[in-house]
């Protein structure tokens, strides 16, 4: 394996799913065996199948993950850190809603705990995340893409 591990964000397969971007970043990741695919990404990718075609191919990729150990699946520990840090983001920025951000917070940390680099087109949601995932002693990595320089 060549390079650090990479989790996609469900930002970046979703275009890449319809076809529309990142095809050749995402294949080139696998093929060197840097991809990691994180449970909760693949929850968000499962609430967007349309069909049971969809579905079904959802289902083949999960079992592929699942049997080479390369699916991140958020602990019990990445839950607790999950809730500290929402906590410890409310106390400085005042009342959010924790079900408008555990998501990007259990990838995050979860990828984190994995060795795993963040790859998103949302990255000013994951890097205020990472900046507090830092004072709590926790590295983190996120790069953005953007989806102009990824159509294939």
């Amino acid at each position: 394996m060549i390079g650090a591990p990479v989790l996609f964000d469900t930002s970046v397969y979703i275009p890449y799913l319809r076809g529309e971007a990142y095809r050749t970043l995402i294949e080139h990741a696998v093929r060197a065996g840097r991809v990691r695919l994180s449970a909760v990404v693949l929850a968000e990718l499962y609430a967007g199948t349309r069909t049971a075609d969809d579905k079904a191919d959802l289902d083949a990729v999960r079992r592929g993950y699942e049997s080479l150990h390369l699916l991140v699946v958020p602990t019990a520990d990445d839950w607790a850190s999950a809730g500290q840090a929402i906590r410890r983001h409310r106390r400085v920025h005042g009342e959010v809603r924790p079900r408008d951000h555990i998501d990007d917070v259990l990838i995050l940390i979860s990828s984190a705990r994995a060795g795993a680099e963040v790859v998103t087109e949302n990255a000013s949601h994951f890097t205020r995340w990472a900046s507090l995932f830092r004072r709590m002693g926790i590295a983190t990595r996120v790069r953005e893409v953007h989806r102009r320089d990824h159509v294939d």
